[in-house]
């Protein structure tokens, strides 16, 4: 394991990340488990989902793509919200309209993802 990679799971276990006994199906690299309960992997910097069967392999992949989605809209709303001062009345209407429907959306996609992250984690 390189210096740099042992000094990021240190940073990590700092902050109150513990080691476990897993490694990382990628690299090897011994996981730790971050204060969110999710596996990270810190050589490949991204976190890691434990399956066991094909079902559980979709459902963490759908909890990882409605993370996406959720942060896309998100990013929308910023945009929006940031190009609101520069607007006449009637944009500005519009680009309210359009924010409120992504808010809408994005806290169901919330709900979503904290039911499905709730589900994955009951199976471990």
């Amino acid at each position: 394991m390189e210096k740099d990679v042992v000094k990021k799971i240190a940073q990590l276990v700092r902050a109150g990340a513990t080691l476990t006994s897993y490694t990382c199906p990628v690299c090897g690299t011994v996981l730790v488990r971050l204060k969110t309960g999710e596996l990270y992997c810190a050589n490949c910097e991204r976190t890691v989902v434990l399956v066991k069967t094909e079902e559980e392999a979709q459902q963490a992949v759908e909890v990882v793509q409605l993370r996406e989605v959720r942060r896309i809209v998100f990013d929308k709303i910023l945009q929006l919200g940031r190009e609101i001062e520069k607007l006449s009345a009637p944009e500005m209407i519009e680009h309210l309209r359009s924010m409120s429907l992504l808010l809408d959306i994005y806290e169901r996609l919330s709900r979503i993802h904290t039911e499905a992250s709730k589900q994955q984690a009951k199976s471990f």
